[in-house]
């Protein structure tokens, strides 16, 4: 079954221990099935500072015109959940994760498939070596951050969605955390971004601000504001 994963990514593991930890999510350790075994949190948490990392030094070579600040802006806006789970989705990782029986049947979330792809990086990194971890993400990050940097994208998700909902509906809008889910090392929290007593968005991420910023990304996407 991974050969056929490795194949997907072009790269052949040395250590396919370390693949098979960045398939699996805690909700399969806690099944009998997976009881003693690992779960990829330590790799998503080695692979989402690889990200940062090879987005910096990315952003930084390319955008010489922008400033601090901005090159902030782009890398949040670059490497938001939803970009990690649709490259998830292009290499069809969802068929390859183990999970536990419920999360199997929710059919794995979108930050669930954005934690394996960041875990498969940080397996990529141990298996090979920084290089080939550039060489197989700057493909898929460059048409997306030219994009965010043409069209100007990269400006606060919630001020632009505030501004904008104040400006075409007369509304500010408001946030209700929805649920917090896992340990306290690596929370998930879940948020819903309202414009009156409508949900217009709804994010994820590992601290509120983060799943608020991605609940005024939906929001702006939903009603074809950017």
């Amino acid at each position: 079954m991974y050969e056929q994963l490795e194949e997907v990514l072009g790269i052949q593991f040395h250590d396919r221990s370390l693949l098979l930890q960045a398939l699996t999510h805690r909700s399969f350790i806690h099944d009998a099935m997976g009881a003693g075994q690992s779960s990829n949190e330590r790799l998503e948490f080695l692979g989402d500072s690889i990200l940062a990392l090879v987005s910096a030094d990315f952003l930084y070579r390319t955008f010489p015109e922008l400033a601090e600040g901005e090159l902030t802006d782009v890398r949040a806006a670059l490497v938001r959940t939803q970009t990690l789970a649709q490259f998830a989705r292009d290499i069809n990782l969802s068929q390859f994760l183990r999970m536990g029986k419920g999360e199997q049947q929710a059919g794995g979330g979108q930050r669930v498939q954005a934690s394996a792809f960041e875990a498969v990086l940080g397996a990529i990194y141990l298996d090979h070596g920084l290089e080939t971890v550039q060489t197989f993400l700057l493909p898929r990050l460059e048409p997306i951050a030219q994009n965010i940097v043409t069209r100007r994208l990269f400006k606060d998700n919630k001020s632009l969605f505030q501004e904008l909902a104040q400006a075409r509906e007369g509304i500010t809008p408001s946030y209700r955390i929805v649920s917090q889910e896992g340990p306290s090392h690596n929370r998930e929290f879940t948020v819903e971004v309202l414009v009156g007593e409508q949900v217009a968005g709804r994010g994820q991420g590992k601290n509120k601000q983060t799943a608020e910023q991605e609940a005024a990304y939906g929001a702006l996407v939903s009603r074809g504001w950017i």
